[in-house]
């Protein structure tokens, strides 16, 4: 009998031990735990408290929710939407966000889901909802060439949708792509704009150096009209100084003494007659 008693003791114990090992957890400081009541039939959305730190609850009757309160990243699955007209863009959207911490009670409250189920459904949904609306304001041109107008505008949509569920929007990159056939048109006309740039270059650029080779020329052809007249003003100042008694002077330096060995006419002179003063 008494043996019979030990083994009821040890599984009561027993017992007991798991009860309480499944009816403790602790709730560190990057997460914000929730503590729902299972009674009724509303399952305790009207009960729900914060708790933090070690918990003890009742499993049978309660449990513990916890979302994290740290910067959650998630990349959803690419999806399209459509500009005016109805040309479709692509979409690859990868958001930042994180849970404004005292509201996870109402997220729960709200959507009564695991955060992986609230991101791909209700934050996805958010995601694609603002991204349509603010796509069919854009025509495809102007979604194109003014991309950073479309993601401000869609961040302030987003800041907003999550901000009333209880997160606080970090960023998003959209990762828009247009159709193929739009982008093979951009692409030709960036192309067919680079080479109509290059070409303006290659003819300033020519004609900057026609304007200088003709510069210099002109400067050339100056330069030697200046020595051309330089030259004649001093054949002239020459003519000017070369009195015929200068002439008589420059020869008679430049004799040597002697009598030139041909013979010269009847009427020649080997020297030249001074002047009789």
């Amino acid at each position: 009998m008494s043996k019979m008693r030990l083994i009821i003791w040890g599984a009561v114990l027993l017992l007991a031990g798991l009860f309480l090992v499944n009816s403790c957890t602790t709730v560190d400081a990057s997460h914000e735990g929730i503590k729902v009541s299972k009674i009724g039939s509303d399952r305790g959305a009207s009960d729900i408290e914060n708790v933090t730190g070690w918990i003890f609850y009742n499993p049978l009757t309660s449990f513990i929710e916890q979302y994290p309160t740290f910067t959650q990243t998630k990349d959803f699955d690419p999806f399209q939407v459509s500009a005016k007209g109805g040309t479709l863009f692509k979409i690859d959207p990868t958001l930042n966000y994180h849970l404004v911490k005292g509201q996870g009670a109402n997220v729960y409250r709200k959507y009564r889901k695991e955060l992986p189920d609230i991101e791909n459904n209700i934050l996805r949904t958010i995601v694609y909802n603002s991204y349509r609306d603010v796509a069919n304001s854009f025509s495809p041109d102007s979604l194109v060439n003014n991309r950073a107008g479309f993601e401000e505008q869609v961040e302030a949509k987003l800041r907003k949708a999550l901000g009333d569920d209880g997160f606080s929007f970090e960023n998003i990159t959209s990762g828009l792509m247009p159709p193929e056939s739009l982008q093979a048109m951009i692409d030709a006309k960036n192309t067919a704009v680079q080479n109509a740039l290059r070409l303006n270059n290659q003819i300033a650029s020519e004609k900057a150096s026609a304007e200088i080779a003709v510069t210099k020329a002109n400067g050339i052809a100056r330069a030697k009209v200046i020595e051309a007249e330089a030259e004649a003003r001093a054949n002239e100042l020459k003519q000017k100084t070369l009195t015929p008694m200068l002439i008589q002077q420059q020869w008679i330096s430049k004799w040597n003494g002697q009598l030139p060995t041909t013979q010269l006419g009847a009427n020649s002179s080997t020297l030249i007659q001074m002047p009789v003063k």
